[in-house]
């Protein structure tokens, strides 16, 4: 069991008991020191990012960022964010089915800001919030730093779904939030019902958050759905996305959220009391990505899935191990329950014996035991390797 940072420095709040470092970067973190210490080469299958150069933001939004700060675009701004960019992720979400007006829109440092300041904007002491198991741990992490409770609702396998009934079961007065990803992370399976979560929310007066980072990383037949646009949902629902994902854009750190006007202007007072704003040059490069061409965007998505399809193939051929389709994101979540280990020792194993970095399931949630997370946007010859290590780790433990 991992300390908390306030084991080893005890002057820090109480508030921090629960402070470890992110679970599902423990591989990450694991592989990189050893390739410092041994110098041996690891297969990075385990980061929530894009590697290779073949993955890179679209040309016309570093021309856009570059002008930008060519032109001076390094003052402080607006806090809720530069009204073109506003106006334009108002119209993204009407296109999903949620009609938005700009003083609906907040732009945020990344998704994860979003997630944060809302979590504690939202969330008062002992409030419940139901989290979905698997789910994404930094979820958990503000909603217990603001004193609120977390009631997990267990997927159903193997597509990940939501149990109606088992809803239902854990839902009392206390119950403030659902949160919600779709695709989801881990397993990037699409969140099936929405029509019926909804019904479920009204009823009870619970607030949604729906977290869709990868809502343009949807490989068809699937298609992605949001929560906002059901009725009666638009004012219920706290809408989350990125420019991380669909535009490859990580690093620059910008995302967004939508909902209702009163509670923009009090996340607007919660972000210009900690980040101010999200820089100039960044929203601007953000603002060429959504309204400049999208060929780029669609030529990714068809690499994506060709590599998705390889990663399935391939894991699929071995023995002990079955790898669910995912609708969208650049995950798998392979059940490696038939190889006879657990997560964490399979992962052990992988990294260990054939120098290959994966995500065990449980870095989610313990409906994540039997399962693994595999990235697969990385070059082609990295993920054939790796596949190739993962194909020999599994012979080595039949042999």
């Amino acid at each position: 069991m991992s300390l908390s940072i306030r084991d080893s420095f005890p002057a820090l709040s109480s508030r921090t008991s629960h402070f470890v470092l992110p679970k599902q970067w423990a591989s990450m973190r694991r592989a990189e020191q050893l390739e410092r210490d041994t110098g041996q080469k690891i297969i990075h299958l385990e980061k929530g990012d894009f590697q290779g150069d073949e993955f890179t933001p679209a040309p016309h939004i570093l021309e856009a960022c570059q002008k930008a700060l060519h032109d001076g675009h390094v003052r402080y701004v607006p806090g809720p964010g530069l009204p073109e960019l506003r106006d334009a992720i108002a119209e993204e979400m009407t296109r999903r089915g949620r009609p938005t007006k700009r003083t609906e829109v907040l732009v945020t440092m990344g998704a994860k800001h979003a997630l944060t300041q809302s979590l504690l904007s939202l969330v008062g002491r002992d409030d419940e919030v139901i989290f979905p198991n698997p789910g994404y741990p930094p979820d958990e992490f503000w909603i217990t730093y603001a004193g609120g409770r977390v009631r997990h609702a267990p997927l159903v396998e193997p597509g990940f779904q939501f149990d109606l009934d088992g809803l239902r079961e854990i839902v009392n007065s206390r119950t403030k939030l659902l949160i919600i990803n779709s695709p989801q992370r881990p397993n990037g399976m699409a969140v099936e019902g929405l029509d019926k979560l909804a019904d479920l929310c009204l009823e009870h007066g619970i607030k949604v958050i729906s977290d869709e980072i990868f809502s343009h990383m949807v490989y068809g037949p699937a298609s992605h759905q949001t929560i906002a646009a059901v009725d009666g949902m638009a004012d219920e629902s706290i809408v989350i996305d990125t420019f991380s994902k669909t535009y490859i854009m990580t690093g620059f750190r910008i995302g967004w959220c939508v909902a209702d006007e009163r509670l923009i202007t009090a996340l607007d007072v919660f972000q210009q009391n900690s980040v101010t704003n999200v820089p100039a040059f960044v929203q601007l490069a953000a603002h060429a990505a959504l309204t400049g061409p999208q060929d780029h965007r669609a030529g990714i998505l068809a690499k994506l899935q060709a590599k998705r399809d390889k990663v399935v193939a391939a894991l699929n051929a071995l023995p002990g191990i079955t790898c669910p389709v995912p609708d969208g994101s650049f995950y798998v979540f392979p059940d490696i329950r038939g190889t006879g280990l657990t997560a964490q020792e399979f992962t052990d194993h992988l990294m260990d014996r054939h120098s290959v970095a994966v995500v065990a399931g449980t870095a989610f949630g313990d409906r994540g035991e039997g399962h693994v997370r595999i990235t697969y946007a990385l070059p082609d010859e990295q993920l054939e390797e790796g596949l190739r290590r993962i194909r020999r780790a599994v012979e080595d433990l039949a042999g």
